[in-house]
């Protein structure tokens, strides 16, 4: 074998690789999953808002890769049948299509774009400075080749439709997500419900009028007391005569920071202006009117104007997300009431908690717990039995497990007769 035949045989291997290389560009760019390209780019990674640009203008990225690969193609044929013609004479003609058809189809096509496929995102990072330089040095040919294809589009009237991914594209993928384990069924789950707030209406998940506790505008602050103690809620709307007229919202913590102060209360002075939204409004529109007018609930009405119930950011976020447990619920695993004036409370329940449910003041600087306040005031480990006093509060511990106090017994407003009898039960 001569040099030059050698030379020949160097140029269409460096023709094959080139051939490979674009072959498994048009895989690997083709491939690349947008979205995850669009991370790369909010997370700065290098080359990746190249790669985002380039995209944006496929037809000109895919005139790109097929010319410069018809172009190494051509070449390497041309190549080989000097190189093959030069060996075998007029035989090299046949042998040329014999053995650079295979090899062209297994390394320059199959190959690549095999491992292009399993691999979009590294291989299209490693090709783009490459196909950055292509479309330069080929911008004049692929300027003609893109023109007489638009032409050619605009002759059959071939209309160009970019892809946008549907609802029900996005729940496919989601599924597909948790099928494979990268997408817990809970997330899933929530994913989808967030599809549904564009479908379902604040009738489908308000609180009907009839379940509805409202606090007359003129009711007695000891009456307005009671009933937010037992109704569990954190807000409540306020009328005149019936809940046809509400006048305002007010809030439960309101209502308990006046418990040692009645005589000041005013339930027009602590109440807020009331929102109202129809009861056909999607849920996806309320909740963005919760957000700018940062309330929690609203007054659903009908088309006459009728109050047909109320709904909470609650209830919205519980159509994602399913049910939530609020304080309320989570007071009623820890707070008990057992009598009048009487309440059976977790020692873990937090002062915090106590506080709000009752009005009181205790001290949060030192202790978070109920139990750590009652170790606080005793200064030792108490026995069953055992009690301290915080003003009108009487605690008396229930029940011990070790050296951790489980449960504690308040008392409020005890007179000396049933001071003595909480102190004997």
């Amino acid at each position: 074998m001569t040099d030059e035949h050698i030379l020949y045989l160097i140029g269409l291997l460096i023709l094959i690789v080139l051939s490979a290389f674009f072959s498994g560009s048009e895989t690997a760019l083709m491939a690349l999953d947008r979205l995850r390209l669009r991370h790369l780019v909010e997370t700065d990674r290098p080359g990746a808002a190249r790669l985002e640009a380039i995209l944006e203008k496929p037809d000109r990225l895919l005139s790109t890769i097929l010319i410069g690969n018809n172009l190494v193609n051509i070449a390497a044929s041309v190549f080989a049948t000097a190189l093959l013609i030069e060996i075998f004479g007029d035989h090299g003609e046949l042998l040329t299509i014999l053995i650079l058809t295979p090899v062209l189809l297994v390394l320059a096509e199959v190959t690549p774009k095999t491992y292009a496929a399993q691999n979009p995102e590294k291989v299209s990072f490693f090709v783009i400075r490459p196909i950055l330089g292509c479309m330069y040095i080929l911008t004049p040919l692929v300027t003609f080749v893109s023109g007489i294809s638009g032409l050619l589009q605009k002759l059959f009237r071939a209309k160009t439709v970019k892809a946008v991914i549907s609802e029900e594209e996005i729940k496919t993928i989601i599924s597909v997500g948790e099928q494979s384990g990268t997408v817990h069924e809970d997330k899933r789950r929530m994913l989808h419900g967030i599809f549904e707030l564009s479908q379902i209406r604040v009738r489908d998940v308000m609180i009907p009028r009839t379940e509805v506790v409202g606090l007359d505008i003129e009711m007695p602050f000891p009456e307005i007391l009671q009933l937010v103690q037992e109704a569990h809620h954190s807000r409540f709307p306020v009328y005149e005569e019936d809940l046809d007229s509400i006048v305002g919202i007010v809030h439960s913590k309101d209502i308990l920071s006046y418990v040692h102060r009645p005589e000041r209360f005013h339930i027009r002075k602590v109440a807020r202006q009331p929102f109202f939204v129809p009861e056909s409004q999607l849920i996806e529109a309320l909740l963005q009117s919760f957000r700018e007018r940062r309330v929690h609930l609203a007054i659903v009405v009908d088309e006459h104007g009728g109050v047909e119930g109320i709904v909470t950011l609650e209830d919205v976020i519980e159509e994602v997300f399913g049910e939530i447990a609020d304080e309320y619920d989570i007071e009623e695993a820890l707070i008990r009431k057992i009598g009048v004036g009487r309440y059976l409370v977790d020692g873990s329940a937090s002062i915090k908690m106590v506080n709000n449910r009752f009005g009181l003041e205790l001290p949060e600087e030192h202790v978070t717990t109920l139990a750590g306040y009652v170790l606080q005031l005793l200064d030792r480990i108490p026995a069953e039995g055992d009690q301290c006093r915080a003003d009108d509060l009487l605690m008396v511990v229930r029940k011990m497990d070790g050296q951790k106090v489980e449960t504690v017994e308040l008392y409020f407003d005890l007179d000396p007769e049933e001071e003595n009898l909480a102190q004997t039960d």
